[in-house]
């Protein structure tokens, strides 16, 4: 049977060709036959489409995981928006699957593959491509690790937190193992963005003393962001996703964060109603445009980790440190209080502010519950009150349709 390897049409896979340079010669729309693909020639697209893939999903997750722990307030009509609002999720809901769960496994899927494919080529330990598709396959497997209370890989049994957190491990693993032989600018990022991706796992998992160690080697200027492109035509997949739903009227800045008058959180009054009619529309102001980036790894997000990786360990410095630079950035007066609970919950509220809209709170609230603001009680009023009240923030349920699709989950 010939085998062919699918492809989506569309503004990213028009990028990823030119820039490889290489005529993919198809005999039907939508498929590369397997007779004319040439995994050498062809790896930068594939992967640059992967790529893409973690882009789009990043911009989704990060508007989904912001409602549900509440960065944003919705101002829908739907009934599913409403119940992730207030922490009322049945695996049965269309958006857990549509907007949490479907387009993580995209991207583990789509990267995945890449590495398959360059696998048996006789450069792949020093594969860019390679290296690209296991940065972003590692980053969404990390953040499944976090958030859902079960993980699945390639229609696999379920695993636990900690096994899905090792299985991105191994992936960042890779990544740096390939670009530790390599100069290139890029090469550069992945190896830093997978040591970033890697102590955030180790820190999710507990592992502190290996966070430290791995974030440590991060520069402190490290930036990696996820790019977008305002292509009309393809909106949908190209662009920054985050300001695209904010520029609607559903997705609304929160009270808590909008409280805070911090420069970290910028918003803006849209002088009317949401889409419900009866809540005021808030707009998100980080994002402003189609192209703007979004930060996915960092030198400040390394600092972050060594800090609460040190302080579950005893050594209070490192947050202090932290703290103090992150409240001046923040118009903030001194923090004075000693006791590390203390540390920790402003160390957290410091980085809620940091990393707002950037899909972080919720792994957070999940690793530290009793640390982590702005996160409205269980049990209390619905900012809608004829919702009924905040249930109880938990890890996320796997959706119904990969435990009734998938033969091996049980």
């Amino acid at each position: 049977m010939l085998t062919r390897f699918r492809f989506r049409r569309d503004a990213a896979w028009t990028a990823a060709l030119l820039l490889a340079g290489c005529n993919l010669d198809v005999s039907q729309p939508g498929l590369i036959d397997a007779s004319t693909f040439d995994p050498l020639a062809d790896a930068r697209t594939l992967s640059m489409s992967a790529q893409q893939n973690f882009y789009d999903a990043f911009a989704d997750l990060i508007n989904s995981t912001a409602l549900y722990s509440g960065e944003t307030w919705t101002g829908a009509v739907r009934q599913e928006s409403n119940d992730i609002g207030r922490r009322a999720i049945v695996d049965t809901n269309i958006d857990l699957n549509g907007n949490f769960w479907a387009p993580l496994q995209a991207v583990i899927a789509t990267n995945d593959q890449v590495v398959d494919v360059l696998r048996e080529t006789a450069d792949f330990n020093v594969s860019i491509h390679a290296a690209r598709s296991s940065l972003w396959s590692g980053f969404a497997i990390a953040m499944m690790g976090e958030i859902f209370c079960q993980g699945v890989i390639d229609v696999g049994p379920p695993l636990t937190p900690a096994q899905t957190l090792d299985s991105a491990i191994v992936r960042f693993q890779r990544a740096l193992q390939i670009t530790s032989g390599l100069s290139s600018a890029e090469a550069t990022k992945i190896l830093n963005a997978a040591r970033v991706g890697m102590a955030r796992a180790q820190l999710h998992k507990g592992d502190f003393p290996l966070a430290a160690q791995t974030a440590s080697a991060v520069p402190a200027d490290f930036v990696a962001s996820a790019i977008y492109v305002d292509d009309p035509q393809s909106r949908g997949r190209t662009a920054n996703g985050v300001f695209t739903f904010s520029a609607g009227t559903t997705q609304i800045v929160a009270a808590d964060y909008r409280l805070l008058t911090d420069p970290r959180i910028p918003f803006a009054d849209a002088g009317g109603t949401a889409q419900d009619g009866r809540s005021r529309l808030f707009r998100q102001r980080k994002y402003n445009g189609f192209t703007d980036p979004i930060r996915v790894a960092s030198g400040l997000e390394a600092r972050y980790i060594i800090a609460e990786a040190r302080l579950r360990q005893g050594d209070t410095a490192p947050a202090r440190a932290l703290i103090e630079e992150r409240r001046l950035a923040g118009t903030q007066p001194p923090f004075t209080d000693t006791g590390e609970p203390a540390i920790l919950a402003e160390l957290m509220n410091q980085r809620a502010r940091d990393f707002w809209l950037e899909g972080r709170h919720l792994g957070d609230a999940i690793r530290n519950p009793s640390a982590t603001p702005f996160i409205p009680a269980t049990g209390v009023p619905f900012y809608k009150p004829d919702q009924g009240e905040f249930g109880p923030l938990t890890c996320l349920d796997v959706p119904f349709v990969e435990k009734a699709n998938n033969p091996n989950f049980r």
